[in-house]
């Protein structure tokens, strides 16, 4: 277990190192999520370089250090990691609010960024509807953060797969539990409140990989596919699964990262 001091607490991360001849990839969770979501897919991508995770504040086993953890403190994170391990130049993949995370340190140090992915994730900013569930998520976690994780968890898998899935949902749910409600409460309020950085993607500093579900109900195929149109994307792949298309369509997502990852 590695940690780092960062604030006023601590950062966990997983650093393996691999074949110096590609650049390493620098792998961000979702929410609810930590290092463990990658583990079916890093052995692979590690046997080709070098690939470091990171558990963003108040998840797994990192600190909560603030009330809310805006995309810009988690991005301070990440770059504390990344500096710590010294590490000049990588690629950067976020799922879901690690996309979020990773569209605010490519806003930030796109000098650094060799390729920006986002993995089932948008630069698109919460709509006013979106930002009122977002409370209403936060008022239930304080309320009872144990429902609120047992109904969220099956949620972000496509309906079609639920049944199927079962022990990787129980499993995700388990890891899930382990968080603090602050936690949980400060990522919510960070996500309400994060900026649309599309921007990011139509300045073409940074290539753009994107990966999306078919099947996604968190981040819509549709929506996708207006703006990776419409901005500087290089790379584009659709899974035919839903928004945890890295456990339900797993081979899938390893394959078409590897290939944005070593044919950049």
């Amino acid at each position: 277990m590695a940690l780092l001091a960062f604030k006023n607490g601590q950062l966990h991360y997983q650093w393996r190192p691999g074949n110096p001849a590609h650049k390493p990839l620098v792998l961000l969770h979702g929410f609810l999520e930590d290092t463990r979501m990658w583990d079916g897919l890093s052995h692979a991508w590690n046997t080709h370089g070098p690939v470091l995770m990171i558990d963003l504040p108040g998840h797994g086993q990192s600190d909560s250090l603030a009330a809310v953890h805006t995309m810009e403190l988690m991005a301070e994170a990440v770059d504390e990691v990344v500096q710590f391990c010294q590490i000049s130049s990588f690629h950067l993949l976020g799922h879901s609010m690690g996309g979020y995370v990773a569209l605010a340190y490519a806003e930030t140090h796109p000098e650094k960024l060799e390729q920006l992915g986002l993995f089932f994730s948008t630069p698109l900013a919460d709509s006013p509807a979106r930002q009122l569930m977002r409370e209403k998520a936060a008022a239930l976690v304080q309320q009872n953060h144990n429902a609120f994780i047992r109904a969220s968890i099956p949620q972000l898998f496509d309906a079609t797969m639920r049944e199927a899935f079962q022990p990787a949902i129980h499993r995700q749910i388990d890891q899930s539990l382990e968080m603090s409600v602050e936690g949980i409460v400060a990522a919510i309020q960070g996500m309400k409140t994060r900026k649309d950085r599309t921007h990011v993607l139509e300045g073409g500093t940074v290539p753009v990989g994107v990966f999306t579900g078919k099947l996604d109900t968190v981040i819509p195929f549709d929506s996708v596919e207006k703006w990776s149109l419409a901005t500087g994307v290089n790379y584009r792949y659709t899974s035919p699964s839903g928004h945890m298309g890295h456990i339900t369509h797993q081979q899938g997502c390893i394959d078409e990262v590897q290939r944005w990852w070593l044919d950049a």
